[in-house]
C-alpha cells in the first residue's frame, strides 16, 4: 500500500529506465553470487553468509524492478 503510493510519485518513464537499471544491478550481483559461492561457499564457519546476504539483495533488486516497471 505505502510502496504503491510512493510508486505513484514517479513519473512513468523515469519509474521504466529505474526499473531497467535495478534489474541490470540484480543481474551483476547475481554473477558476483555465483563466484563468491564457487569460491567462498565451500568453506566452514561463517564464509557463506557474505553469500546469502549479496541473494538477498539481488532478488530485492530483481523484485523491486520488476515493480518499478510495471508489466
Amino acid at each position: 500500500m505505502i510502496v504503491d503510493l510512493l510508486l505513484e510519485l514517479i513519473p512513468r518513464p523515469i519509474r521504466k529506465v529505474l526499473g531497467i537499471i535495478l534489474i541490470i544491478i540484480g543481474s551483476i550481483l547475481t554473477l558476483l553470487i555465483a563466484i563468491l559461492y564457487l569460491v567462498v561457499g565451500s568453506a566452514d564457519g561463517q564464509a557463506g553468509l557474505g553469500v546469502v546476504v549479496f541473494a538477498m539483495m539481488a532478488i530485492l533488486s530483481f523484485a523491486i524492478g520488476l515493480k518499478m516497471i510495471d508489466w
